[in-house]
């Protein structure tokens, strides 16, 4: 089992390297229900299992807002039943909760586009429409005396300033507040670790059955979480999640008492909810505009380079 662990850790973090990818560590609690069976007497639940939580989930999100997952949780299905005798096992038990296994996770999910807590308003309404005339005199510096192209050192002047105002207007990010987007998801949950459904063990003249209730293999995981974010920092995650037990985990139990065969039939099943707290870590690629910020600044140069030269041999 650890070495389980371990592989899965590893490759966790070769999968990190890549793109459009994000690893969400959660933190929360477990509500299993086991309900067990006896002699086909109906299903009650022994024991209360509500336990903490710890998973680790990683998600490669497409274009289309569609992310396969896997993960990897810890779980508390399992229910040790005990009796000494069939005929009595009913009433006369004892039931405690079992170990705690780790269970492998792989699904769909889905992301949709973030919701805003506050209505966005257009920033070019508080913008004014006209502009303060400026002289021809301040763009062009200490070349105002050359007359000749005074006015085309203007228009360049004034087309970088233009340029370069724009450019600033984009790399500032507008400020939209807080936003929250679901995702919901389905998938399937394995147990790798087993153990046998019935255990007997006897000691002296008194024999002893234990029955592991909830020994499911697999699961149906579905759930809903809510991704919170402010402006394009993603923050933390809330979700909620409901499994169920695939795989039958009925046994049967033959037993001599006075004489005769006692036939005892056990079954149980598994079903439940938990909800955690998570922190997205992304490693999406980002884009930088310093290459076109650079690009337009040395455009803005070239301009006044050149037209600096023709002022200056004019003089």
């Amino acid at each position: 089992m650890r070495r389980l662990a371990l592989v899965l850790v590893f490759a966790a973090l070769v999968i990190v390297a890549n793109s459009q990818l994000t690893i969400r560590p959660q933190a929360g609690l477990e509500n299993p229900k086991t309900k067990i069976n006896y002699n086909n007497l109906g299903y009650f639940s022994p024991v209360t299992q509500v336990q903490p939580q710890f998973s680790l989930r990683a998600d490669y999100k497409f274009k289309s807002r569609f992310a396969p997952f896997v993960g990897l949780s810890t779980t508390h299905p399992l229910v040790s039943y005990n009796f000494t005798d069939p005929e009595n096992g009913m009433t006369s038990y004892k039931a405690s909760l079992g170990n705690t296994q780790l269970q492998l996770q792989g699904g769909l999910q889905y992301t949709t586009k973030p919701i805003y807590f506050k209505k966005q308003t257009s920033s070019s309404n508080k913008t004014s429409n006209t502009k303060p005339a400026e002289k021809s005199t301040s763009s062009c510096g200490n070349y105002s005396s050359c007359s000749r192209y005074s006015s085309l050192c203007s228009r360049y002047s004034s087309s970088c300033h233009s340029k370069s105002s724009s450019a600033s207007q984009r790399t500032k990010s507008p400020d939209k507040g807080w936003s929250v987007s679901l995702q919901p998801s389905a998938g399937f949950g394995f147990i790798p670790s087993g153990t046998n459904d019935l255990v007997t063990n006897t000691s002296g003249s008194q024999t002893e059955y234990t029955y592991n209730a909830g020994n499911m293999k697999t699961a149906l995981l579905t759930g809903m979480g809510f991704e919170f974010a402010k402006n394009k920092s993603r923050l933390f995650s809330v979700s909620v999640n409901y499994f169920k037990g695939l795989n039958d985990n009925e046994t049967t139990l033959t037993s001599q008492a006075a004489g005769k065969t006692i036939t005892t039939n056990l079954n149980s099943k598994v079903s439940g909810w938990n909800a955690a707290i998570g922190i997205p870590i992304g490693f999406t690629k980002k884009t930088t505009t310093n290459h076109k910020e650079q690009k337009t600044k040395s455009g803005c140069e070239q301009y006044r380079i050149q037209y600096r030269y023709r002022c200056g041999k004019s003089i």
